[in-house]
């Protein structure tokens, strides 16, 4: 009897493991020049993540860039660039890198891609997951926060003192 007991803790300890969901520090997506970024490079930074677009889009790029001015290697901004919302963004990586590198860009721009539904990356999918927010409607809609212990929220109506906050 309690070599049975025994045996059937050790098997829901190990499927527990088995199944235990991945924390950010675990993820990694390709960025926009092909390499990988792992996330487990943000450990002990406040990140903040974006999906983005290129066009009609300078006061936000301006936004990041104080952002990076203000905070330095305390800050990662990750860029997902998607050209799902109004055709906004430009078709091409070295296009996107260009634009972003003008405006002064201080943060890591991922692979143009999407954000919506299962094709966007499983950084941005777990984002969503950990926070339950909705799928963004427009470009600099999905907004996520994660502090330096990898706890991930949806910042409110002032970034700047939500970013203030986790540092």
């Amino acid at each position: 009897m309690i070599r049975s007991l025994l045996l059937l803790v050790a098997y829901l300890a190990t499927s527990a493991m088995a199944f235990s969901k991945a924390s950010f520090y675990d993820l990694s997506a390709t960025r926009s020049d092909g390499s990988i970024q792992s996330m487990e490079d943000c450990k002990g930074k406040v990140v903040y993540a974006t999906n983005v677009a290129s066009r009609l889009t300078r006061r936000e790029y301006d936004q990041m860039k104080q952002l990076g001015e203000r905070w330095g290697d305390d800050l990662m901004i990750l860029a997902f660039p998607s050209m799902e919302f109004g055709g906004q963004e430009f078709s091409d990586d070295a296009e996107i890198q260009a634009f972003a590198e003008k405006q002064g860009f201080p943060g890591v721009l991922l692979k143009l891609g999407n954000v919506l539904g299962s094709d966007a990356p499983k950084v941005w999918q777990h984002l969503k997951t950990e926070t339950g927010a909705d799928d963004p409607d427009w470009n600099f809609q999905g907004k996520f926060l994660v502090d330096k212990e990898g706890t991930v929220s949806v910042p409110g109506d002032d970034l700047e003192s939500d970013i203030a906050a986790l540092m």
